[in-house]
């Protein structure tokens, strides 16, 4: 968005984002499951919740944080008409290539936020943003993983609100 539509953005916010190519420590189950062929095709209609409290205990950096109301949510998000069927599609988009030479175009004052702890996307890619966009500045919670705004929504709102008073 930031390069394809530069007049309509003033800023970026980044959160535990990808665009290099994937360096998993630890896959959540659901994802890995996503990503067999076979498997996808029956999770669009059998998605145990077990597996959801699994995968998001996998993002979180304290994983005592998830919540079995948090389950709930992530399970209750995955009954809405076409999110099962969607996690594939994503998967299936992901880019293989370095993304430097795009990051390095874009000129909007850009916020990185990234968990210590994200065992999904690594802080070394949270490096790599950074010093790809010239204008960015680098936020790392150590004790949050890969939803840091999920884990501690309170320390991630105040830094995009500091950063947007500027």
């Amino acid at each position: 968005m930031a390069l394809a539509a530069a007049p309509r953005v003033t800023r970026l916010v980044l959160v535990d984002a990808g665009g290099y190519p994937l360096q998993a420590q630890s896959v959540p189950l659901g994802f890995r499951l996503a990503r067999m062929p076979w498997v996808n095709r029956m999770m669009a209609n059998l998605l145990p919740r077990e597996i959801i409290e699994a995968s998001v205990r996998n993002v979180f950096g304290e994983p005592r944080r998830v919540t079995p109301a948090l389950v709930e949510r992530y399970y209750e998000l995955t009954l809405r008409a076409g999110n099962r069927a969607a996690l594939p599609l994503r998967f299936a988009q992901i880019r293989r290539d370095d993304p430097g030479e795009r990051l390095r175009r874009i000129a909007v004052p850009t916020l990185i936020l990234w968990g210590g702890r994200d065992r999904l996307i690594p802080p070394a890619d949270a490096a790599a943003f950074a010093a790809a966009i010239a204008n960015s500045r680098l936020v790392v919670f150590d004790d949050l993983g890969h939803v840091a705004q999920e884990e501690d929504a309170g320390r991630t709102v105040a830094e995009v609100a500091r950063f947007l008073a500027r």
